[in-house]
């Protein structure tokens, strides 16, 4: 925060810090975010596309095998957050745990509930990324985690000194280059605006200067 603020906006700063999350609020935001999530790769999904990180992936695998996005989503998380237990504690790994195993379930019920027909690439990839992308924020801004590419970029910074947000960047752009190889360029392209849409959601939201709570 910037150091020529006025002392009262320094008081009424400490004094939102120091209003947590309720478990109620902790949990709902928590859903919320799984929902969103799960909505955003049905939506991607029905358009052939991928996004950046772990959703990426369990996205693109699911074109070739006979396993959802959200099984995969699951398959490929949980070994990684298992590795890393230590690492991000107890109460962190089993909440992560918990909405991932939400978020694949939640991924079969939007399936069976939905029909949509066709979606432009354009559209679900500006949309779908963007539904993922406030997901994401939602259920990281209650302590948290969704994504296993996310734990990794935090292990390689601690590790090395690299930037977080410069690893995740470089995690997603190769994900979005197989796409590319993959699905071809034109979902490649659109894949790319996809993963671009749900980072800018993070990148713009998730600041602390801009959201004082703490859960």
């Amino acid at each position: 925060m910037s150091d020529n603020l006025p002392p009262e906006s320094m008081d009424e700063i400490a004094d939102l810090r120091g209003v947590p999350h309720t478990v109620v609020e902790d949990l709902y935001g928590i859903f919320i975010g799984c929902v969103l999530i799960a909505l955003g790769l049905y939506l991607l999904r029905m358009a052939g596309l991928i996004t950046g990180g772990v959703a990426g992936i369990a996205l693109m695998v699911s074109y070739f095998v006979p396993f959802s996005a959200g099984q995969l989503f699951a398959i490929i998380n949980l070994p990684i957050f298992l590795a890393f237990w230590r690492m991000l504690g107890t109460a962190y790994i089993l909440r992560t745990v918990v909405a991932t195993i939400a978020i694949m379930a939640l991924v079969q019920v939007v399936a069976g509930q939905m029909m949509i027909a066709a979606i432009a690439p354009p559209m679900a990839s500006l949309v779908g990324g963007t539904v993922t992308g406030m997901g994401v924020l939602a259920v990281t801004r209650h302590a948290t985690g969704v994504g296993g590419s996310a734990v990794i970029a935090r292990w390689l910074s601690r590790l090395k000194g690299w930037n977080f947000g410069a690893i995740c960047m470089g995690i997603d752009a190769m994900i979005v280059t197989v796409a590319f190889i993959v699905l071809g360029p034109e979902r490649g392209i659109w894949s790319l605006v996809a993963a671009l849409s749900m980072n800018a959601v993070v990148l713009v939201w998730h600041r602390p200067d801009r959201y004082l709570a703490d859960s």
